[in-house]
């Protein structure tokens, strides 16, 4: 069909640009996703908007964040926001120049790609090696992995180069296989022959929307999975014998996904808020008594260790239902309060500077899973292919085993320090055991 107009046509050099096919818009849209999953989390844990983030980190106005595209900003305007950050900075540490001054050089050196530009998955991980100090080698080398392939998809977005598109992927899959691998790490898993089938035969931007969200969630579980190995290894001091994050992921009834019918109206799904409170009770009661409580706390266990938010006065059992049903909003810094609360029930003659450090990212990932796994205002919820997770997390577990002897024994470790092997307790698996 000829489309052609009969009205004149404008010279070459004034022609507008055409907009960008709703292929390829999608398909950059889901790798931004993936890319901004940091500063996502950071949002759910502070219980704010994204905008409403980006306004008290930067000190920009809503609306100028809301147009978008940041990198953008004029000198002027970056003088302004680091200002503001150092400002902040100087705030949060008053009275603590040397506290500033680690947390300035960490920033320093925060990972960044081989083209020079942020490393947003990256530089993630390389917070969370902070508080204790546990360094994550192998996760980090993951993130950055995913950081140069997203940079170099989005490239191929933004420039309309499916065909580039194509053979970024292929390229990567060819060299990596399944697994996202370091520089230095030997492939472990080749990438299944059914998706390769797929990409080789998809012939365009729409076609490749599907496959490309697909691609987001294996990165993204592949990321998990490797902390998941890695910090817990340290953490737990090298006894994880199983996957540890799954503990507060959402857990469907029994039966029900194999089954994909509900045996009760009751407890449909355990919420990652409620798992994370319940694992944290678990763990302290651990740390004083070295073995499992026998059962799930009810509200009205924790309504008897935690504190309403920021108050001398304890919870009352309605307000832990609202949290463990996800009716009122639970944050970072109200979780932290609840973990100083329940060491000093259970170890009240330790010193603060004793006690347990807080299994920060476990913390939160629950609380942005909170959001991301429980869809449909709570009536759907998603979860990982458990059997894919597993496999990813052997495979950085050995990783880690291998890893260990080669560090330096002096790295201080969180946790206990005994090698034992952990039993999860059988309630953390089983909502059978859990009548509340």
């Amino acid at each position: 069909m000829n489309t052609e107009s009969s009205k004149p046509k404008a010279p070459q050099t004034c022609k507008k640009a055409q907009p960008p096919a709703q292929g390829v818009v999608a398909v950059a849209r889901t790798l931004q996703a993936l890319s901004l999953m940091p500063l996502h989390a950071l949002a759910e844990v502070r219980n704010q908007s994204i905008p409403s983030l980006l306004h008290d980190m930067t000190g920009l106005s809503k609306a100028r964040i809301s147009q978008g595209n940041l990198d953008a900003i004029r000198p002027s305007t970056q003088a302004k926001v680091n200002r503001h950050l150092e400002e902040l900075l100087q705030e949060q540490f008053k009275g603590d120049p040397e506290g500033l001054q680690y947390l300035l050089s960490k920033l320093a050196a925060a990972p960044a790609t081989r083209s020079g530009e942020q490393a947003p998955l990256a530089g993630w991980v390389h917070q969370l090696e902070f508080l204790p100090w546990i360094p994550l080698p192998i996760t980090k080398g993951v993130a950055l992995t995913i950081d140069e392939l997203l940079e170099a998809l989005l490239t191929c977005c933004r420039d309309d180069d499916f065909r580039g598109f194509k053979c970024v992927l292929l390229a990567h899959f060819e060299h990596h296989g399944l697994p996202a691998r370091a520089i230095g790490q030997m492939a472990s898993e080749p990438a299944p022959e059914n998706q390769l089938v797929t990409l080789h035969a998809i012939a365009d931007w729409e076609q490749s929307d599907n496959w490309t969200r697909q691609l987001a969630e294996h990165l993204y579980w592949d990321l998990i999975s490797s902390l998941d190995a890695e910090w817990n290894s340290h953490y737990f001091a090298g006894r994880q014998t199983k996957p540890l994050f799954p503990l507060v992921m959402v857990r469907p009834q029994e039966g029900l996904l194999e089954s994909m019918k509900v045996a009760s109206r009751k407890n449909i799904f355990f919420k990652p808020v409620r798992r994370l409170l319940e694992f944290l009770y678990a763990l302290a009661f651990y740390f004083r008594y070295k073995r499992w409580p026998t059962n799930a706390p009810k509200p009205k266990t924790l309504a008897g260790i935690l504190y309403r938010p920021s108050s001398q006065e304890l919870a009352d059992e309605s307000l832990i239902s609202n949290y463990f049903d996800g009716t009122t909003k639970v944050t970072l810094d109200l979780v932290l309060e609840h973990w100083g609360q329940l060491l000093q029930h259970f170890m009240p003659t330790h010193l603060e500077s004793k006690r347990p450090n807080p299994p920060l990212p476990m913390i939160m990932l629950a609380l942005q899973w909170q959001t991301l796994l429980v869809q449909d205002k709570g009536r759907s919820f998603l979860v990982p292919d458990m059997k894919t997770y597993e496999t990813l997390w052997d495979f950085r577990s050995r990783q880690w085993a291998t890893l260990e002897t080669q560090q330096d024994t002096g790295i201080p470790k969180a946790g206990q320090p005994s090698r034992e092997t952990i039993d999860w307790p059988a309630w953390s698996f089983s909502q059978s055991s859990s009548s509340c």
